[in-house]
């Protein structure tokens, strides 16, 4: 944010957007979320949570909404 307001240049937003996601959507392939390790569990499903807040949040300041579900 810092890099697009100082240098008001704001297509790093979605650039940032789609490098998140994509290194999210890589995440999600390789790593099974929910398995038999509890805290393990806990650990991925909060990084879940924290790329699910941090997109909603680049996409809003871009004007966009996020879909709760896809």
């Amino acid at each position: 944010m810092e890099r697009v307001a100082v240098s008001l240049e704001p297509h790093h937003l979605p650039y940032y957007a789609r490098d998140l996601a994509a290194v999210f959507h890589s995440f999600y392939k390789q790593c099974r979320v929910v398995s038999e390790d509890e805290a393990l569990t806990r650990a991925r499903l909060k990084l879940v949570k924290a790329s699910q807040l941090v997109l909603a949040k680049v996409l809003r300041l871009m004007g966009m909404s996020a879909p709760e579900k896809m």
